[in-house]
């Protein structure tokens, strides 16, 4: 006991000796402002469809913002003019509007303007479903797109969260409440606030047009479309602004002040806009030990167009200021923009752009809404209830993304000119690839103007780097890329006989830069609460002092021995379900089993996280295991059933039945010994991902088979393009080619087999004949950028495109991987993908409960409530990839991406779990590894493989009871032999 107290008080002495000598609030330099106009750079015009930024930069002749519309021109949906398909198209009830049932096609309108000049366009709509992504939609005028963002105009739903304050649990922590969409029409002016806070600006000429609604993947309610004259905000020292403040009634100082819980919101546009639980001093509310949910955004409100809108009342008429406590320290160096609106209109021009700079320190600030001057902005607010909504707003680093974008379209076309001359297409991030090092070039003798077009990219490098400095706080990391990118460009045009040599650095520079194609948009903000305050008021204490976060840590600290930070359920007839996911996965897991299978059954269940799998097997070698496991990994369950740790699950009398619910494929990886041991959770698939705009403009089709892939290959590599296959994913090829991992007996490896040598080398020919990346540090970034515009993907890459880069919707598409043609024609597909399960283990006394249990989690409709849950506490990108069949056909993924994937995952099939199998995939990469970068006979390397692998599977099955110990086999093992594609049926 004395022993203990001794460390104790160590710890509090070094805990007071940190915060003794801690600055509160270490000064920075802060470079950028966040009201300046970033300086312009100079915009090239397009090639093909302008961006939005290009298209303002070379307008008509004389434009200007019409003016003679300042009251909207509605034109209700059923006074359209054409529409491309009436299948797709369907009255409302009550002449309410047209509902447009999502996939392609268009309505239209005629439309009369009275002169020429910039308009903006606007829509009344409403969600017609109920999934939780974005609304997409076209819009064209006189049937052409002006500008590519006119192709993906979003439009939000409208959320609230389902309580507030949120509910606890029995451990005294708040549960996150979910969101739930707020139906009703909605009226927008179109927006892009990746481009410009302000909406979009559509040009006309005097006289009649048509402008078009090009519907989306989702479907829509649209009750008018409306055009209207832009009426951008004027500054606050515009004549106009001081004359209205001044009729105000405007107190010299007042006590009035009221403080609202950011967490508290009235509305949001996304569910991924969440609440976050937050410990620091002088939060508000405080946690006090538990997980209370007191501030809302952080990396979950960074994308352009997403808002957060609150509502407050006012106690009369009169001049406000409002400001908001937030933390920025997500971003290096950059300022958080965000685009503030009072009752839908920004009454200022400054708060169509606030900047919340960085803080390095980790440390809360207060930010009031201000002029250029830093004085207060005078809201001018009547008596009563009103709202204020903070979108989130990149449009001030817009022109540095299209600039880095730019250049890294300049970049690769020079360095695919330089590769066609040198003959040296294999990209390396380590090597110069195959060119002959003793060979000298002459590169501008055979690419005139090198040194010119070379000195064109720093500059503009260059240029990008300084007008960071105008939305930066100091030196930034994008700011730091762009110049040594600038230097290494500069080393090699100053070298140029070293470039044949040194082309690894092209692909080194690409993929620094590259990475932040997806990262310089964002604009991360944390929010505690915001503050409506009469000039003069008092403001609340934001930052906290030595002593209040010295006895903050304090308390903590003593709190640290006697709450349980684990949150341990330990009911004693309750079943364990230990989980491998996150605590907000656990939270809802359980919430779900309290209100629908206790209920229903009667059966208590402690759901406890488990935050390392390792776990599970220092739980099994102590005795202390759950009655059920879910998170489970692919290789776990047979490792532990060779033990006798886990049930088999088909001595339960409708195992056949629940068995139903999943494909084979999924099911014979946990299948051993004419045992089965696992029921599968989730799923992963592979997909062919395309960017449809690139294909179209080089004449390709998405292919069919991996000849059809050889022959696009020229056509991709002398554009400058490449093709994307998983480098370490020989899985299909083996599968496509007819090979087994393994023999029919279980108990050798079959990869020496003709057909798995022929898979083999085809699978090792695209890096070595074909040239295709052997690696690619993220697939995302190059599809983005368009430099890899084709390639065969997971599903969390599919999710990742789909969500997190809206500028590309209605720019690519999805189709089954290519595969190998049969001698009848048919085209073989074979593709594994990530497996998780659940499983029940054989010491548990509660085993049909534990079945029960596992029959109702895995279950259509539980499984079809947990995947729309998570979804709405996480959003979109979150997708539940269900290994239920029926409820993924149920979740919402766009139409004809479900055929996609329904299609290809009728050819799943994994690896077979085995005694000792766990080298077989070691020696396939250490394989891979010696064909492809050592150039070693691919035959003779297999060989070598096969004997290993054999020589670690006898020695397990040894182990396990297969062979003797002088190698005599004393029972063989069954593998399910899946050879067709599944069409649905019985596994």
């Amino acid at each position: 006991m004395l022993k203990r107290w001794k460390y104790q008080k160590a710890a509090l002495l070094s805990i007071i000796l940190l915060f003794s000598f801690t600055s509160p609030t270490p000064m920075q330099t802060v470079r950028g402002d966040p009201h300046k106009e970033p300086k312009s750079l100079p915009i090239e015009q397009a090639d093909g469809m302008p961006t939005y930024l290009q298209w303002l930069a070379f307008p008509p002749s004389g434009a200007k913002n019409s003016s003679l519309l300042n009251q909207p021109l509605f034109l209700h949906a059923d006074d359209n003019s054409a529409m491309s398909d009436s299948q797709k198209y369907e009255p409302l009830a009550d002449d309410a509007g047209w509902l447009s049932k999502g996939g392609e096609g268009w309505i239209e309108w005629k439309v009369d303007l009275p002169e020429n000049g910039y308009y903006n366009i606007g829509l009344i709509y409403d969600s017609a479903d109920d999934h939780k992504t974005d609304l997409g939609l076209g819009i064209q005028v006189d049937g052409v797109s002006p500008y590519v963002e006119a192709q993906r105009i979003v439009l939000k739903r409208h959320y609230s969260d389902s309580v507030y304050p949120p509910v606890r649990d029995e451990f005294d922590n708040d549960r996150r409440p979910t969101s739930v969409e707020e139906k009703g029409w909605k009226n927008v002016l179109l927006t892009d606030y990746s481009v410009d806070p302000r909406p979009l600006k559509w040009y006309f000429t005097q006289g009649t047009h048509t402008i078009r609604v090009v519907s989306g993947r989702d479907a829509i309610k649209l009750q008018a479309l409306y055009v209207v004259s832009p009426q951008d905000p004027v500054s606050s020292n515009s004549p106009t602004q001081e004359k209205d403040q001044s009729e105000a009634v405007t107190p010299a100082s007042g006590e009035w002040m009221q403080k609202i819980e950011a967490e508290q919101v009235s509305l949001k546009s996304n569910t991924s806009i969440q609440l976050q639980s937050t410990d620091s001093a002088l939060i508000s509310p405080a946690t006090d030990g538990h997980i209370r949910y007191n501030t809302i955004g952080g990396d979950q409100f960074r994308r352009s167009g997403e808002w957060i809108e609150w509502e407050f009342n006012v106690p009369k008429d009169g001049i406000y200021h409002i400001g908001f406590k937030y933390l920025q320290a997500y971003s290096n160096n950059a300022y958080a923009y965000r685009t503030i609106t009072i009752d839908g209109k920004s009454p200022f021009k400054e708060l169509q752009q606030v900047g919340f700079p960085y803080n390095s320190s980790w440390s809360w600030d207060g930010l009031t809404l201000s002029d250029e001057e830093d004085q207060p902005l005078p809201i001018r607010l009547t008596q009563g209830k009103h709202t204020i909504r903070m979108t989130v707003s990149s449009s001030p680093v817009m022109p540095v993304y299209e600039g880095l974008l730019r250049n890294l379209q300049k970049i690769g076309k020079l360095e695919q000119t330089i590769r066609k001359i040198t003959g040296n297409f294999e990209k390396s991030y380590r090597t110069g690839g195959n060119t002959d090092l003793n060979r000298d070039w002459d590169l501008e003798k055979y690419i005139p103007g090198l040194h010119e077009q070379m000195a064109v990219i720093i500059e503009d490098l260059s240029e990008l780097s300084g007008m960071l400095a105008d939305v930066t706080v100091g030196r930034s990391d994008i700011e730091n890329a762009f110049n040594a990118a600038a230097r290494d460009l500069a080393d090699l045009r100053d070298h140029p006989r070293t470039i044949p040599n040194r082309l690894n650095l092209f692909a080194t520079i690409q993929n620094n830069l590259g990475t932040w194609t997806f990262r310089m948009l964002d604009q991360p903000l944390l929010l505690d609460y915001l503050w409506i305050a009469e000039p003069g008021a008092q403001l609340p204490k934001i930052k906290s002092n030595w002593s209040q976060r010295t006895g903050h840590l304090l308390g903590g600290f003593f709190r640290s021995f006697t709450n349980d930070s684990d949150n341990v359920r330990d009911k004693p007839d309750a079943i364990d379900v230990w989980v491998n996911r996150n605590r907000d996965y656990v939270n809802v897991i359980q919430q779900l089993t309290d209100e629908e299978f206790t209920a229903k059954t009667g059966i208590p269940v402690n759901i406890n996280i488990v935050p390392d799998p390792q776990l599970f097997i220092l739980g099994n070698l102590s005795g202390r295991q759950p009655d059920v496991a879910l998170g489970v990994d692919a290789a776990m369950p047979i490792d532990f059933a060779t033990r006798g740790a886990l049930t088999d699950l088909s001595q339960f009398s409708d195992y056949d039945e629940v068995a139903k619910r999943f494909q084979p494929g999924a099911l014979s990886v946990f299948h051993y010994d004419k045992k089965d041991y696992a029921l599968p959770e989730i799923q992963g698939f592979n997909v062919l991902l395309y960017r449809t705009d690139i294909m179209d403009q080089l004449g390709l089709t998405p292919p069919d088979t991996w000849e059809d892939v050889l022959r696009m290959l020229p056509t991709l590599q002398q554009n400058g393009f490449d093709f994307y296959i998983p480098p370490k994913d020989g899985l299909p090829f083996l599968y496509q080619h007819g090979a087994s991992y393994y023999t029919a007996d279980g108990l050798s490896s079959a990869l020496d087999s003709e057909e798995a040598l022929e898979g083999f080398e085809q699978w090792t020919d695209m890096f070595n004949l074909y040239q295709m990346p052997k690696e690619v540090p993220s697939f995302y970034s190059h599809f983005r950028i368009g430099d890899i515009p084709i390639g065969v993907v997971d599903f969390n890459a599919y999710l990742q495109v789909q969500f997190a880069a809206p500028e590309l919707a209605g720019r690519w598409k999805i189709a089954p991987i290519p595969g190998v043609k049969q001698a009848d024609g048919t085209i073989v597909r074979w593709s594994g993908g990530v497996l998780q399960s659940g499983v029940i283990f054989q010491k548990s006394k509660k085993q049909q409960d534990a079945w029960e249990f596992l029959k109702w989690w895995t279950s259509t409709d539980t499984q079809l409530r947990f995947g729309n849950d998570i979804e709405a506490l996480y959003g979109p990108e979150y997708r539940w990839n269900t290994a239920n069949r029926e409820a993924f056909q149920l979740l919402p993924w766009p139409e004809q991406d479900l055929k996609t994937i329904s299609e290809q995952l009728q050819w799943y099939k994994e690896i077979p779990q085995l005694p000792g199998g766990y080298f077989t995939g070691r020696h396939l990469e250490i394989a891979w590894n010696k064909v492809v970068l050592e150039r070693q006979n691919p035959r003779v390397v297999m060989e070598q493989a096969v004997i290993d692998i054999n020589r670690e599977m006898m020695r397990k099955q040894v182990e396990f009871g297969l062979r003797n110990r002088e190698g005599e086999v004393l029972r063989t093992l069954d593998i399910p032999q899946i050879t067709q594609p599944w069409r649905g049926g019985t596994p």
